[in-house]
C-alpha cells in the first residue's frame, strides 16, 4: 500500500530516533552498573570522612574511564541511526516522478541491503576526522610538554617550540576540516547509488570539491551545524529542571546513594537535550543533503560511475 511522503517519513523518523534514544538508553544503565562500585566506594568514603570530622574529594578517576568505555557504543547508535535517516530520505528525494509516493516494503528494502555500507562510511568518515585531529594535537602535546612522561624534544625558549606548538594543532583543524567538508555527501552517495564505502568517499571529494559544489556545501554544512547546536544548548537549557526530578527518583526509588543520583541528574538534560536535537535538526539535514548530492550528480550519473565504482555497487543495482 502506497503512502504520502509525507506521512511515512515522520513515521519513520521517529522509529529511528526512538529506537536509537532506546538503544541509548540501555547502554547508559549498563554504565551505570558498571559504576556501581565506584559510586559506592564514593558513598562509603564520605560517611568515613563524616564520622571522623574531615573534608572528602571523592575519587571521579574510575567514571571516567567508564564514561569513555561507553562513548564508542554510544558513536556507533549515533551513526547507526544517521545511516537509517540517510536512507530513508535519499529514498524519498531520488525519484522526482515518485517523489511524493513511498512504498513501506522499499524501504525495509533499502535499509536492508544498503545499511551496512552507509554506516561504515560514517564510522571510516569520524574514525580518519578525528585521528587526524587527535593526531595534531598528540604531536604538539609529545614536542613541546611532557605530558607522556618524557622530558620534551624542544624548548620553549627557542622558536621550533613556538611553530610546532602552534601550527601542529591548527594544520591539524584545517586537514579536518577539508577532510569533514569534502566527505559530507559520502553518506548519501552510498545510500543513494549503492556505492562501497571507499567509493562513496571518492564521488563525495570529487562533487564537492568542484567549482560549483564547495561553496553551498559548505554554507550548508556550516548553517546545518549552527542550527543544530542551538536546538541542543536551547533544549538543554529547558531540560535542566529535569535534573532534579530526575535526582529525587533515583533516591526514592533506586538508590539513597548521592552520587549516583547527581550523575543521573547531570545526565538527564544531556540526554533529552540530545534526543530531541536530533529528532529537530538530523531528518531536515539528511534530506537536505541527498538533495545536495543530487543536485551535484552529474547528468546520468549512474552511468558515468567509474569501473572501480560499478565494483562497489550491491546486487540490489546502483539505483533504489
Amino acid at each position: 500500500m502506497r503512502e504520502r511522503a509525507g506521512r511515512l517519513l515522520p513515521g519513520w523518523t521517529v522509529r529511528i530516533v526512538g529506537l536509537a534514544g532506546l538503544a541509548g538508553l540501555t547502554v547508559t544503565l549498563a554504565a551505570f552498573a558498571v559504576a556501581g562500585p565506584a559510586f559506592a566506594e564514593m558513598r562509603q568514603g564520605e560517611l568515613k570522612a563524616h564520622e571522623m570530622e574531615d573534608s572528602y574529594a571523592p575519587d571521579t578517576a574510575p567514571l571516567g574511564h567508564v564514561l569513555l568505555g561507553g562513548l564508542p557504543f554510544l558513536l556507533l547508535l549515533l551513526c547507526l541511526g544517521c545511516a537509517a535517516l540517510q536512507i530513508v530520505h535519499s529514498r524519498a528525494v531520488e525519484s522526482p516522478a515518485r517523489q511524493h509516493m513511498l512504498i513501506e516494503g522499499e524501504l525495509r528494502t533499502a535499509l536492508r541491503s544498503r545499511l551496512p555500507r552507509v554506516l561504515t562510511v560514517y564510522v571510516l568518515r569520524g574514525l580518519s576526522v578525528w585521528t587526524v585531529l587527535v593526531g595534531g594535537f598528540l604531536v604538539s602535546e609529545a614536542l613541546t610538554t611532557t605530558a607522556f612522561g618524557a622530558p620534551a624534544p624542544l624548548r620553549p625558549d627557542g622558536g621550533p617550540w613556538t611553530f610546532v606548538r602552534y601550527t601542529a594543532p591548527g594544520s591539524a583543524v584545517l586537514a579536518a576540516l577539508v577532510l569533514r567538508l569534502g566527505w559530507t555527501l559520502a553518506p548519501a552517495a552510498a545510500a543513494a547509488d549503492g556505492l562501497a564505502p571507499f567509493a562513496a568517499l571518492r564521488r563525495s571529494w570529487a562533487l564537492v570539491w568542484s567549482r560549483a559544489g564547495w561553496l553551498r556545501t559548505g554554507a550548508e554544512t556550516l548553517l546545518r551545524g549552527l542550527f543544530t547546536v542551538g536546538v541542543y544548548v536551547a533544549a538543554q537549557y529547558a531540560a535542566q529542571p529535569l535534573g532534579s526530578t530526575a535526582r529525587s527518583l533515583v533516591l526514592t526509588y533506586g538508590t539513597d546513594n548521592p552520587y549516583t543520583a547527581h550523575a543521573a541528574a547531570a545526565l538527564t538534560p544531556v540526554a533529552l537535550a540530545a534526543l530531541l536535537s536530533a529528532a529537530l535538526t538530523l531528518p531536515p539535514a539528511h534530506r537536505g543533503f541527498a538533495l545536495r548530492y543530487r543536485r551535484l550528480r552529474p547528468a546520468s550519473g549512474r552511468s558515468q560511475m567509474t569501473d572501480r565504482e560499478r565494483s562497489g555497487v550491491g546486487e540490489d543495482g546502483p539505483s533504489l
